[in-house]
């Protein structure tokens, strides 16, 4: 017996509404309402304007829209597309302990799923909830990423799972659609390797697709390999090669859901990157980038060992390569005191002032911070001055600090600003309060509707 897979179908199963602490709630909605405001930021971007093209309309009232178009097309398609919206910026949520993950990859595709079913507002937190705790457990359980495997390993089988749930999947389907997921979708870390391409943000929302498909098959009917995670070429044999546990409780009583622990980005980079952009602003206040003869960029090895000499990253040609590159984001921090989407936008990472102070920089791993890293996420800058002089900031983020969260204005704060490229205030308002409130729709269509542009 497959000790694994029955312990995440166990859980999806068993999960109930009522068993989710009304703090983790709240928190889902605030997710749901980033992701949102993400997607909308995205909606024209080059990667989904090329994955749109394949998304091909169908007649009647099945299946999914697309978030602008109301185009009406597969849901796995619309997972696809619209997932690829939510994570175009990188700035999306993102959750970081042994492996890393982006579960909001998955949302779009649980809304495509809840469009197609007729699934509540409540349905589809739920959902929420059960994606975002399988995708982060797994995430947890084994370096994936250390040994070469990517963010879809633990992504595909998450949405499998909620998608599954929201389709009303008896346990031996979702076993079925679990095993379709995680067996075709072992996913290599190419993808974050050398000079990054467009592919680096559609990976995940890829996985999210193939695991709606999966669901999908098993609702058909369509029977999934058996012993996925634990068989001789299962999952955890190929990956990491043995089986690892995941911290899935069966009771619930005092568990703190993983949904809770992942991290709402401030600026559109790599999630491991926001603190060293804090200290970077800090600095700022105390020195100008054009007096600083030499920077050192104190952090952890747990984020940080392969980007100390990854060429793509101290010379970034590509957005996806500028917004995963610690010394273009420092650098942008200091000269500009802000970094945004239009950072990006404008390629501010091929302007020779920000290549200029690159070239002045070294990056050290410290082994006092990667003792607590990444529960406690800390970077050092130390700048020296043209005139000798040694300044020195500090900024760190710890686990509790990611677990309070934002406030819901700070939530609706930044909903506000990455909407309003696509959205009139009016549907803004209107997107925020139903999301607020979607536990109470009968149906998560109106959200659909809002996207119109």
């Amino acid at each position: 017996m497959d000790k694994t897979a029955a312990q995440l179908v166990d859980f999806t199963a068993g999960l109930r509404y009522s068993d989710i602490p009304a703090a983790t709630i709240k928190a889902a909605k605030g997710r749901l309402l980033d992701s949102m405001g993400c997607a909308m930021a995205g909606l024209l971007a080059p990667p989904v304007r090329a994955a749109r093209k394949l998304a091909y309309p169908i007649a009647g009232t099945d299946g999914a829209r697309l978030f602008g178009t109301l185009t009406r097309t597969a849901p796995d398609l619309a997972a696809l597309v619209n997932g690829t919206m939510v994570r175009y910026l990188d700035m999306s949520d993102a959750f970081l302990m042994t492996s890393t993950a982006h579960p909001s990859d998955n949302i779009p595709g649980l809304i495509a799923i809840a469009e197609e079913a007729g699934a509540s507002g409540k349905d589809l937190i739920l959902a929420i909830v059960i994606s975002y705790e399988v995708q982060c457990q797994l995430a947890d359980a084994a370096a994936f990423q250390v040994e070469g495997w990517d963010q879809p390993v633990a992504g595909a089988p998450a949405a499998a799972l909620a998608a599954g749930r929201l389709l009303g999947l008896k346990k031996p389907q979702l076993h079925d659609a679990l095993a379709m997921a995680a067996v075709p979708n072992l996913a290599t870390m190419q993808t974050r390797a050398g000079k990054l391409s467009m592919w680096k943000g559609v990976a995940g929302p890829n996985a999210a697709r193939q695991g709606v498909f999966a669901a999908q098959l098993a609702a058909a009917g369509m029977t999934g390999p058996e012993d996925p995670f634990e068989g001789d070429f299962g999952l955890w044999a190929q990956t990491v090669g043995a089986p690892h546990p995941v911290k899935i409780p069966k009771k619930l009583n005092g568990h703190t859901f993983a949904l809770m622990q992942t991290n709402i980005k401030t600026y559109p980079v790599r999630d491991s990157i926001q603190v060293p952009i804090m200290a970077a602003l800090k600095l700022r206040e105390k020195v100008s980038a054009a007096d600083i003869e030499t920077l050192r960029i104190d952090t952890y090895a747990k984020s940080f060992a392969r980007a100390v000499e990854d060429t793509a990253l101290w010379e970034p040609s590509t957005r996806e390569s500028a917004d995963h590159s610690l010394p273009f984001c420092v650098a942008a921090a200091l000269l500009d005191g802000a970094v945004s989407p239009e950072t990006f936008a404008r390629k501010r990472y091929l302007d020779k002032d920000a290549r200029r102070l690159i070239k002045r920089m070294q990056m050290n791993l410290d082994d006092a911070f990667d003792k607590v890293a990444p529960a406690t996420r800390t970077c050092r800058l130390v700048a020296t001055t043209k005139d000798g002089k040694e300044i020195s900031v500090q900024h760190r983020q710890t686990l509790r600090d990611i677990e309070r969260g934002p406030s819901k204005q700070t939530f609706e704060e930044k909903f506000h600003t990455l909407a309003a490229t696509s959205l009139p205030e009016d549907a803004r308002t209107e997107m925020a309060d139903l999301i607020w409130s979607i536990d109470k729709a009968k149906t998560i269509d109106r959200l659909v509707d809002l996207t119109a542009i």
